[in-house]
């Protein structure tokens, strides 16, 4: 595989995403920093996730572990995640940064859309960006926690602060055609 984003226009795609779902291209871009370092090529192999999870299932036990267990390109989405959301291609498809932050935007997207205001952030007193990025990176079970707390605030906050880097860095939220 080649290195690094070469002719890749991140900006762009992060643009095209931010607009067609409703979330602040720097969020978008912030996420991705977070979990790939901006590197179109990233790949986590999730061994536990396919020994307590995936194994267990009619759909994924018989599958190779190293791809349906295993997260991929700059927003690091996971092979079933992406499955689950209508995504037919094979794993190395989702290296593409074209379909990985579509995927990771509307994704993104469907857990801020699926906040329930009157349980969820109300309830747990949690700003829902934080929810909603929390359960992107560790899913729904047990997010948030029985006591109101997210399971990876640490992720929450490195996301936030990228965030607030690239605000204060003088990167521009707004899209233009």
């Amino acid at each position: 595989m080649p290195d690094g984003n070469q002719g890749v226009d991140l900006d762009k795609i992060f643009c095209i995403n931010s607009k067609k779902y409703r979330i602040h291209k720097l969020l978008l871009k912030a996420v991705a920093k977070t979990e790939s370092s901006l590197n179109v090529y990233a790949y986590r192999f999730e061994p536990l996730f396919f020994e307590n999870v995936l194994k267990k299932t009619v759909e994924w036990k018989d599958q190779d572990p190293k791809i349906v267990s295993a997260s991929y390109g700059l927003m690091q989405l996971m092979f079933t995640t992406a499955w689950q959301m209508g995504f037919r291609g094979a794993a190395a498809d989702l290296y593409n940064p074209v379909i990985n932050v579509e995927l990771g935007a509307k994704l993104l997207r469907q857990l801020l859309d699926g906040i329930d205001a009157g349980t969820d952030h109300i309830h747990f007193q949690i700003w829902p960006y934080a929810l909603a990025l929390s359960r992107y990176n560790g899913g729904f079970s047990g997010n948030p926690t029985v006591n109101g707390g997210l399971r990876n605030m640490d992720y929450v906050k490195r996301v936030c602060a990228y965030w607030e880097g690239l605000k204060k860095a003088g990167e521009n939220d707004a899209c233009y055609d």
